[in-house]
Order: structure tokens, then C-alpha cells, then sequence
């Protein structure tokens, strides 16, 4: 019995030792100040009023959303504790979480939910998304809320939680949203682990630690579940010089830094202070043509373009080391739920130049000069357009190269003279094939398509947004990249990674699409 007692209390005493290393340890991870290096400033810190992903990416500290996508961009409940769904998929009951505290010492309920739905409804492309299907919505109490559609609405959850720019629902405070409307806001209110300390334009943002933060009980997965603010304070410097972003990591000015040149890699490889980044998945290179005016009205011209492009050549011409870039014809990336590994076959990645000669025939091609309009800022872009108009020039196609800054080829492409093709960069983590819709079909987006083609892509998208069983649903995607690859109205051309790097004394950050600081911690 002695024995048994004696090895009863050593075992309640090393229980007890792990308890408190492990607490003590926990404890380590709080306090200090993370500087993040980020390549451009921002207009306003506004996400329902901008396009801009840096917005968003800072912002995120801040606001938060009903619904957050986990690492295997599946929807989770966030600040919604659970959910219903019709079987008609015309209704969806939303129960809130109680207790969540905001920034202005409040606790979130029905009607901050609500005040920021209308708003989103009226200004965020996600709101725009949905606004058209959308009928009304029911308060049922301070935690429960019922979202009604006139028809079954498929994407809703999807879109709500989108991390594309411009297109996710956050919960503001509804005093907020009454004081400043549909105007820009630059006060804020939000539920997130972190709150705005202080915002100099062109210089930095600085967020600091929400110590009434309510954290989500579920398990921590990318932007879903529980997020621990174990930093005091993040600041956001803007820093436009590449190098010079780099230099801070290397003297351990900054911890982050963003999108740095993929050539150096084996150098931040080979230096122990520095953790590299490959962001996947992460962005597409998309060549989009103009459809409004030949020759590109014809879908044979359109077709002639993917025969013409030696895909590989240009993954090297436009980012160098294969390490960041791969071949991939679908529009969601290989693991994404909504991924076809049979997009594209027959024609993605066929070099075939005289095939593409044989396309431009049958359209009727009569050899005027194509412009192809691209930024200059961006390596991507410009290295791109160049390589494309050389390829082309290679089979015999006249070739005019428009090089712009980003503001002067936005406003050329959204006219429908001046240009043939455009090269962009997408965002290739969209949660739902819905949100191709406002880029594919009768005149949508920049592409000018208007024919017999963008008539039958825009009833695909109509069979889509109403299925809401996904074995079904997956069929009506594989029929839109179907119909896609048929028609070309704009392509793929390859997926490409940006790197970041960090110092090796920032812990757990977790690479995503964009770039986020809770659960990370600095190590001394």
C-alpha cells in the first residue's frame, strides 16, 4: 500500500510539473510587437468600399464573419454558433453566437448582424452577388436570424465567407454603420482579436491586442476557429521597395515581409534567420480577351490563342523557377472541392501552332494587329505580355504592346475599342464556382461576350446558383468548364505562387492567400 501511495503521489506531482511548464510556456508566447512589411499602402480601411486585398488581409485582424473558411476552404460556423438549411434551400436560420464582445464594449448581436448585411447587400460585390436572388430577412431574437430567398440559393454560405476582396461578410457595430452609411468608415467597431490603435496613411497601420476578445471554441484552421491574440500590437508598414523589405527581415527590423523577389530564394534559404513562404494556393495568371470586336467575337479566334501559346515557355518568362508556378486549366485550384482534373483536356497546354493558324482562318481573321494591354508595375504582367506578343509574332500574327501603370490599363480595358487581349493576375482561392459568374457570361466583367455562347454560359450559371445537392452541383461545374473551354471567353494560363519571407523568431504563422497574425507568436 505504501508503494502504491508512493507511486500515486510522484504521479500526481509530474502531472502537476507538466501542467505548469506547459502553462508557463503558454505564457511566454504573449506580449511584444510584430512588424509586417506590406508592398502598398491603402486608400481607407473600408473592405465594403474597395477592391483592394490589402484591406481585406489587415482588416481581418479586426472584423470577422459569420461564417470563415478552414485550411481545406470548407465553410465553419465563426461568429454564427450553428446553422439551418431549408430542404428547399430558400431559407437559412443563422444562431449567433451569445457573449461575443465588439470594440466598442457591446455584445454582438441580431442587429449588428442585420445593420451590416443591408450594407453589404448595397456596396460589396459579394452583396451584389447575391442581392438579385435575395428576399428578406426575419430577426427572431437578439442571437437568431432567418435569411430568405425567393428561390433556392446554392452559394449563399460560400459567398458570405469568401476571402476574395470585396466580397466577405463582416459583422460591424450597428452604431458604426448608422454614423457613417454607405461613406467610407474610419472609425471601427468589430468583434476581431485585434483593434485599430492608430492609421497614417502612406506610412502604417497600427492594430493592437482586443483584451475582451471572444474567441470561437472550435479548432484553430486558417481563418475558421479559434484565434488567440498572443501579440500586443501589429503594425502594417507600407513598404513599396522589394529590397528594401528585404533588408528589414535581414536586420530584423521587420518579422514579415511581403511578395519578395523569387530569385533571391536560395539566398533567404540558406540564412538561418529566415523562414521562406511559398503562398499556395495562391494566384492564377488569366489571359482575357476582348469578345466585343473581331476577331475575338469569334470563338475561333479565341480557340487559335491556346493553340498559339507555348504554356510552359511562358511560365518560365513570366516567373522564372518552377517552384512557384505549375500548369492547371481549372479555375479552382487541386484540393478545392470544386476542382475538375479534366478541365481543359484536348486544347489546355496543346502547343499547336498551326492548328491556331487554322482557327484564325476559319474566323476570318484579316491580319489587323492585335494590342495586347498589360501593366507595367508587375513582373508578372510585363514579362508576360512581352513573351505572348512574341509567340504570336513567331506564327505570324501582327503584335502592338500596350505597357501601362495599373491605373491607366484599368481605365483602358473598361473600354470596348483600344484593345485585343489583357493579362491579369486572379486570385485563385474563390470558395465557389458562382463567383465566376460575375466574370463569365453576357457581358460580365471586362470580356465584352455577348453571343449565342454567353447566353448559354449565363443559363449554366442559372442551373448552378439553384442546386444546392453537390453531387449535382459538381456536374452543372464540370458543364461550365465544358462550356468554357469550347467557348475560351478568357483562360488560364498557369497558377503561380508569390514568396514571403519571416524571421525565424516569428512562430506558427501559417501561410495562407492572405497573410494573417493571430496565433503566432514572437520567440526571444
Amino acid at each position: 500500500m505504501k508503494k502504491l501511495f508512493t507511486m500515486t503521489a510522484v504521479l500526481i506531482l509530474l502531472t502537476t510539473l507538466i501542467f505548469s511548464l506547459s502553462v508557463s510556456a503558454q505564457e511566454e508566447r504573449y506580449g511584444g510587437t510584430l512588424n509586417a512589411a506590406v508592398k502598398m499602402s491603402v486608400a481607407h480601411l473600408d473592405t465594403d468600399n474597395s477592391t483592394d486585398s490589402m484591406i481585406s488581409s489587415m482588416m481581418n485582424h479586426v472584423y470577422e464573419g459569420l461564417f470563415e473558411f478552414d485550411k481545406n476552404l470548407q465553410v465553419q460556423p465563426h461568429l454564427a454558433e450553428s446553422y439551418q438549411v431549408a430542404e428547399d434551400g430558400r431559407e437559412y436560420t443563422v444562431n449567433l453566437r451569445r457573449g461575443v464582445m465588439m470594440h466598442n464594449g457591446q455584445e454582438m448581436n441580431a442587429d449588428d448582424v442585420l445593420a451590416s448585411f443591408d450594407r453589404w447587400l448595397r456596396l460589396n460585390n459579394g452583396g451584389n452577388i447575391v442581392e438579385p436572388y435575395f428576399d428578406s430577412v426575419e430577426k427572431i431574437n437578439d442571437y437568431k436570424i432567418i435569411f430568405k430567398f425567393a428561390e433556392p440559393y446554392a452559394p449563399f454560405l460560400n459567398i458570405l465567407a469568401s476571402p476574395v476582396s470585396n466580397q466577405k461578410f463582416v459583422v460591424r457595430a450597428e452604431e458604426i454603420i448608422d454614423k457613417f452609411g454607405d461613406s467610407v468608415i474610419t472609425e471601427h467597431a468589430g468583434t476581431g482579436p485585434y483593434k485599430v490603435e492608430n492609421w497614417i496613411p502612406d506610412q502604417n497601420l497600427t492594430l493592437e491586442k482586443f483584451d475582451n476578445y471572444t474567441a470561437s471554441s472550435l479548432e484553430s484552421s486558417f481563418f475558421a476557429g479559434e484565434r488567440t491574440p498572443y501579440l500586443d500590437r501589429i503594425v502594417f508598414n507600407f513598404i513599396t521597395d522589394s529590397q528594401v523589405r528585404v533588408s528589414g527581415i535581414q536586420t530584423g527590423q521587420f518579422q514579415f515581409a511581403e511578395e519578395v523577389p523569387r530569385d533571391q530564394y536560395q539566398i533567404f534559404k540558406a540564412n538561418s534567420d529566415i523562414n521562406t513562404q511559398i503562398i499556395y494556393p495562391d494566384k492564377m495568371a488569366v489571359l482575357i480577351t476582348n469578345n466585343g470586336v473581331p476577331p475575338f467575337n469569334n470563338k475561333y479566334a479565341r480557340q487559335a490563342l491556346v493553340y498559339a501559346l507555348d504554356f510552359e515557355e511562358l511560365g518560365y518568362a513570366m516567373i522564372g523557377n518552377p517552384e512557384f508556378w505549375r500548369l492547371e486549366a481549372a479555375l479552382h485550384e487541386e484540393g478545392n472541392p470544386w476542382h475538375d482534373e479534366t478541365a481543359g483536356e484536348g486544347i489546355y497546354g496543346v502547343y499547336d501552332p498551326e492548328k491556331a493558324k487554322e482557327l484564325l482562318a476559319k474566323a476570318d481573321y484579316d491580319g489587323t494587329p492585335l494590342v495586347i494591354l498589360s501593366g507595367q508595375d508587375d513582373d508578372m504582367e510585363r514579362n508576360g505580355a512581352i513573351a505572348i506578343k512574341d509567340q504570336l509574332e513567331e506564327i505570324g500574327i501582327n503584335v502592338e504592346l500596350q505597357l501601362f501603370d495599373r491605373p491607366t490599363v484599368v481605365e483602358k480595358r473598361a473600354k470596348l475599342e483600344g484593345w485585343n487581349i489583357h493579362l491579369s493576375p486572379f486570385i485563385k482561392t474563390v470558395p465557389d464556382p458562382q463567383i465566376h459568374q460575375g466574370w463569365t457570361g453576357t457581358n460580365k466583367w471586362i470580356t465584352n461576350w455577348d453571343s449565342e455562347e454567353s447566353r448559354e454560359m449565363d443559363e449554366i450559371f442559372e442551373r448552378m446558383v439553384k442546386e444546392v445537392d453537390y453531387d449535382e452541383r459538381y456536374k452543372i461545374v464540370q458543364e461550365f468548364y465544358d462550356e468554357m473551354w469550347d467557348s475560351v471567353p478568357y483562360f488560364n494560363i498557369l497558377d503561380f505562387s508569390r514568396l514571403h519571407i519571416t524571421r525565424s523568431n516569428l512562430r506558427n504563422y501559417q501561410p495562407a492567400w492572405q497573410p494573417f497574425f493571430w496565433n503566432t507568436w514572437l520567440e526571444e
